[in-house]
């Protein structure tokens, strides 16, 4: 959901509205989470394993007059009703493969702890970014409204000379077009200031009506140490990506190891106990015989019965056994079709690939910190060279008025000292918003950048 800030928030504020709506610290933090589980779903291979059983069978068979012998029998429905309930245990006795598993999952968290602070410090530079690229875009707007207010009162100044006959048609077709010019850029501005304001919103899910800037009176300060030879040490060693792509060449090279392990022997014990209760229901349609019928005699229900039983005569009976079992297994792997040997010839060349991208990312650290130390340098020259450079091109406009009203210099005099003022000013805003982003980025490139930094650029917003 989208919102708006009416008061004036500063760039903590923003940071902490980015911590909780930023979609990509979001993923990340789902990452993690997710591969936390894996150490608990590797660790569960190596325990017991129980389950328990329960099953119900109804049998039901027509014996039509025959003996399992093949002599004569009385035809009777035999159904037979079985409960069984069982439990049993497995546990895993030696599974070399389990255990460097369950090893993996660890590193694996490891790794995505490590790239979850990355993604944290990546989120404040981002904050910090789209933060001061606002106030950038505002003030540069306001910095060409001012210059365009000034070509404007030039303009109309030529345009009354012009009519008047005391200017030439090309000094007033010099102001029109500088004016018209920065009419264009006007425009432009306020285009960027818009992307600006939309980019932040991205970031946080709201939008800001004002935003505290920061003034061009601090100090800025060289980087500590203002050495490039110590902050690529300590990028080495401290990058938070390069150390998390270190546990993911760890966890390559047990992965070597985890299928060499298809050549070794696993062993396993089994436990099983089972409960079973049988009811047996024989119904004698046609009644039971008389073993001692005597067909030579006539039937008599007293003294020759031909029947021992009535016909629907109904016979149960019940059985009830249990049993225990106990197993160790083990197997020893003889021949898979050379699939071990050929998984672990793939484990070894993703190890190999997992080596060449810790080589890469490690390149990319080295040059990440120089060129951030480089620029933050950069933007300190730049950013005094400006500030002297807007003192002088003041000095200057000044004096060509001067000049113009006197009748030594002419409006394109003017104008082109108006232009470089205004030029200067905007050359200033960039400098100081990028002398404040590199310090940033130069401490996220040695993987020391923490909130605090964020709260000391933070304090010296409306300070200056």
């Amino acid at each position: 959901m989208t919102g708006v800030a009416h008061a004036e928030t500063d760039l903590l504020t923003v940071y902490q509205q980015a911590l909780e709506n930023d979609t990509q610290y979001k993923i990340s933090e789902a990452n993690l989470r997710a591969t936390e589980q894996g150490v608990r779903i590797s660790r569960s291979s190596l325990l017991p394993q129980i389950s328990g059983s329960a099953s119900k069978q109804r049998r039901d068979f027509d014996n039509e007059g025959q003996g399992l012998d093949g002599s004569p029998s009385d035809p009777f429905n035999n159904r037979v009703d079985t409960t069984t309930l069982g439990v049993g245990l497995t546990q895993t006795l030696f599974d070399w493969s389990q255990w460097v598993a369950l090893d993996q999952a660890e590193l694996r968290v490891r790794a995505s702890e490590l790239n979850h602070a990355a993604s944290l410090q990546s989120l404040m530079t981002r904050s910090a970014q789209a933060y001061f690229d606002v106030l950038a875009a505002e003030e540069n707007l306001e910095t060409t409204q001012a210059e365009l207010k000034a070509l404007k009162q030039q303009l109309d100044l030529t345009r009354e000379q012009y009519e008047s006959g005391l200017a030439n048609s090309t000094d007033y077709l010099d102001a029109q077009a500088n004016y018209d010019q920065s009419v264009a850029n006007e425009v432009a501005l306020q285009n960027s200031l818009n992307i600006a304001q939309e980019n932040l919103r991205e970031l946080t899910g709201q939008y800001y009506m004002a935003l505290e800037g920061i003034g061009d009176n601090f100090t800025l300060s060289q980087p500590t140490p203002n050495n490039i030879d110590d902050w690529m040490r300590v990028a080495r060693e401290e990058n938070l990506g390069l150390k998390a792509q270190q546990m993911n060449v760890r966890v390559a090279r047990k992965e070597v190891k985890r299928n060499r392990s298809g050549h070794y022997p696993t062993a396993d014990l089994s436990i099983n106990y089972s409960d079973s209760d049988s009811d047996t229901t024989r119904t004698f349609a046609q009644g039971i015989s008389n073993q001692q019928f005597n067909p030579s005699l006539p039937e008599d229900p007293n003294t020759n019965p031909r029947l021992s039983a009535p016909p629907g005569t109904v016979a149960n009976s019940s059985a009830l056994s249990d049993g225990f079992s106990a197993q160790a297994t083990l197997r020893v792997p003889i021949f898979s079709g050379f699939r071990t040997s050929a998984q672990t010839e793939q484990a070894k060349q993703n190890y190999l690939r997992s080596t060449h991208e810790l080589e890469q990312r490690d390149r990319l650290v080295q040059k990440s910190a120089r060129n951030a130390f480089t620029n933050l340098q950069s933007s300190i020259k730049s950013f005094e060279a400006n500030k002297r450079a807007v003192e002088s091109s003041q000095s200057s406009l000044e004096a060509t008025q001067d000049g113009y009203q006197a009748g030594t210099r002419n409006i394109v005099d003017v104008l082109r000292s108006t232009r470089s003022l205004y030029s200067a000013k905007r050359s200033l805003t960039r400098a100081k918003y990028d002398y404040l982003l590199n310090s940033l980025r130069l401490k996220e490139a040695a993987g020391t950048l923490t909130e605090q930094d964020v709260q000391t650029i933070n304090n010296w917003l409306n300070q200056y």
